[in-house]
């Protein structure tokens, strides 16, 4: 897909600033709904990284000529009362209260450029200048940490064009992973969601497409169990994908970790991930209180095909000592 023509952006005049800017991203890699945003902000909340924000998500333009001309708090300031002015509290398909300071997906600048929302040879320039216009403007002593789950089935290119990067994967049991996509997808097709509009610039045109949200809350809808269907083979796929090509990392590479062990020992498994980078935290914190406890209900379509998803992704489960009977 080619770019978006757009005009000269604050940003442009400073860009010949970034090119001694050093990357090597630290990347959590996760299937979507499998928790990458808990423990993204587990992580960030230890403040051993520099991280993609929702004002760099929703600013992007503009980001380096605020921090470069001290505007940076003020735009901050506007944007946190653009957020009210809307109802902004949270994100609604996970109760994620939405800051500009929360860590989001870089997934975001790279479609709102036209791009594809995965790592590839035609925006990886694009990946590389938010990188570093994020370092520039942060704390340079700190690692970048970034997190954007359309790379998950995409890593080997990823380590292929950033060699020098870790990889945090983050596994959840498949059921809750396809359970908590149709809940999503559907919630953010049913109503416009505010704050996604913020972010997404495609988010934003379905809406303005009657005829096509039409034919994704179709493609997502119950009947027939077409919206199963279609995450159960999109989990297929990325989950086949992970067990193919892991082994191809070099252990010293890579660390995985699973959403359950997160939720119920949170500072144990942030610490071993903080162990394998090679870091320590620099804030004392009470990581039990940073879980909130959800609902697992399943969808009634779910809980029919529990033992059929089981049997379609056995291969994952057993990987991950996951039940492959049927008990999460």
């Amino acid at each position: 897909m080619g770019s978006i023509e757009i005009n000269k952006t604050a940003d442009e005049s400073y860009l010949n600033l970034l090119p001694n800017i050093d990357i090597s991203p630290i990347f959590i890699m996760g299937d979507h709904r499998s928790g990458t945003t808990l423990l993204y902000k587990l992580l960030v909340a230890t403040q051993c990284f520099n991280f993609v924000k929702a004002y760099h998500v929703i600013k992007y333009e503009e980001i380096l000529s605020n921090y470069l001309n001290q505007t940076e708090n003020k735009v901050i300031k506007e944007l946190e009362q653009l957020l009210r002015s809307l109802n902004i509290n949270n994100r609604v398909i996970d109760n994620v209260e939405a800051t500009p300071d929360l860590p989001e997906e870089y997934g975001f600048i790279l479609k709102n450029r036209g791009y594809e929302l995965y790592l590839n040879s035609d925006n990886l320039f694009l990946f590389i200048e938010l990188c570093k216009k994020i370092q520039f403007i942060s704390n340079l002593d700190r690692p970048l940490l970034v997190k954007n789950p359309w790379c998950f089935p995409h890593f080997i290119y990823v380590k292929k064009v950033s060699p020098k990067s870790k990889f945090i994967f983050i596994h959840r049991h498949p059921i809750h992973v396809i359970n908590s996509k149709l809940k999503a997808t559907r919630s953010i097709l049913a109503a416009k969601n505010p704050y996604i509009a913020l972010l997404s610039q495609m988010y934003t045109q379905i809406f303005k497409k009657p005829v096509q949200r039409f034919f994704y809350q179709a493609l997502y809808s119950s009947y027939f169990n077409l919206g199963l269907r279609r995450v159960i083979q999109q989990s297929v796929q990325s989950t086949t994908y992970f067990l193919q090509n892991v082994d191809s990392l070099p252990n010293t590479d890579y660390v995985s970790v699973k959403y359950e062990d997160i939720c119920h020992h949170p500072k144990a498994t942030i610490f071993s991930i903080l162990q394998f980078l090679g870091l320590q935290s620099k804030a004392d914190l009470a990581y039990e209180t940073l879980i909130e406890p959800r609902s697992l209900n399943l969808l009634p379509e779910v809980q029919r095909k529990y033992k059929h998803i089981c049997q379609e992704l056995k291969p994952y489960l057993s990987y991950h000592g996951y039940d492959t009977e049927g008990d999460v």
